[in-house]
């Protein structure tokens, strides 16, 4: 039997890049991996894989660890010239039969560069929206145009959201459209099996701290804090959290006297994480734009309730068992918050969110799709 060849454009440093890849470690494909970010930390459990000696082969392009950084930064003048250059070379080299980008603005652009020039027709290109990458990036004029020259080369399209799918319609894709599902693969048995406490025990909010970009955690914290007499009887886990949301919670902490815990980002393993959820009565998430919120989906998984921002595609993973915000300010997160406390006492709730995520989100039914992917 011919082993399959695939080419996979990625953030090294990412754990949804490390567990994507970790659904084929049993398959017989060969994976050439060519960083898309500039940082040089591999991630640990693609290291894993890097080292495995499973039925699958990983490696990493040659000098990757140490070309991502310089290259990344000649590129920022140059429109990806220098590693799209570095790419075609590696697709000329390694002959794939499919280039796979997981993710748009930066493995999707260098491949668009790489590939412009040079696609044999057997080839196959596969590009897969993260988060933000159409329903953010659309409005700016120079990242449209990008956008369509990229859907427009791309043979293959995946994404979470089926959201995301029709606006990649919209921009011109025509080819061949995967199943939605969620990137980051799905949960283990393991996952589920987590102990979960019983409705009236959870006496946690969890809240997820990146603010940023189009993150807005301190909105959240800043719902919290003026709601100090509400919920003198939770702690407010904070995770996730970048420097500004650490020093502003510290001073929410201070101001309205509640129990606050703060993660900083990375300082949280993801099984702790769950534990986390599976003790919190509500999870709360406030982004301008993304695909499927992991967060959410740990939260429902785990029992918490979502609070998540609709920018996250929520309303495609639950109606009336969790909470929208439609809009990020100070009083309608503070009335999310009330209404997500309220629908955490009841369990029927929480038991719906998670007979979701099993017939949706679960690691076998994830991976039986995603094995599929590079046929």
């Amino acid at each position: 039997m011919v082993r399959r060849r695939v080419v996979v454009v990625c953030m090294l440093d990412s754990i949804h890049s490390a567990r994507w890849l970790s659904q084929f470690e049993n398959q017989r494909t060969d994976f050439l991996l060519f960083p898309s970010s500039p940082h040089r930390k591999v991630h640990p459990e693609l290291e894993r894989l890097l080292s495995s000696s499973g039925a699958a082969g990983f490696r990493l392009v040659p000098l990757a660890r140490y070309f991502a950084l310089p290259l990344w930064v000649l590129d920022k003048f140059s429109n990806e010239f220098f590693r799209g250059s570095l790419l075609r070379a590696a697709i000329r080299s390694f002959q794939p039969s499919v280039v796979h980008s997981l993710e748009l603005q930066n493995a999707g652009y260098v491949a668009l560069r790489a590939m412009s020039s040079y696609k044999p027709k057997d080839l196959k290109f596969m590009v897969t929206n993260w988060g933000s990458d159409i329903f953010w990036f659309q409005r700016f004029p120079k990242h449209e145009a990008k956008l369509r020259k990229l859907l427009k080369l791309a043979d293959v399209y995946s994404a979470e959201c089926e959201r995301d799918v029709a606006l990649a319609r919209n921009l011109g894709f025509t080819g061949q459209v995967m199943p939605v599902i969620p990137n980051a693969g799905g949960f283990s048995e393991a996952d589920l099996a987590i102990p979960r406490l019983t409705s009236g025990e959870r006496k946690t909010i969890a809240l997820k701290g990146y603010h940023g970009w189009v993150g807005r955690a301190k909105i959240s914290l800043e719902a919290v804090g003026e709601m100090s007499e509400e919920l003198q009887e939770f702690q407010i886990v904070v995770y996730s959290a970048n420097r500004s949301v650490l020093k502003l919670a510290r001073q929410v902490r201070k101001q309205a006297g509640l129990e606050i815990e703060v993660f900083a980002k990375g300082a949280m393993s993801h099984k702790q994480v769950l534990e986390m959820f599976a003790k919190s009565s509500i999870y709360v998430g406030l982004s301008e734009s993304d695909g499927i919120s992991t967060s959410m989906l740990e939260a429902m998984a785990m029992g918490a309730i979502p609070v998540q921002t609709s920018s996250a595609c929520c309303d495609e993973w639950f109606g009336d068992s969790g909470v929208a915000v439609h809009d990020i300010t100070v009083p309608a997160t503070k009335d999310a918050i009330r209404q997500g406390l309220k629908l955490a006492e009841d369990p029927s709730n929480a038991e719906k969110n998670l007979k979701t995520i099993k017939s949706k989100a679960s690691a076998e039914a994830v991976k039986a799709i995603a094995l599929k992917f590079y046929d």
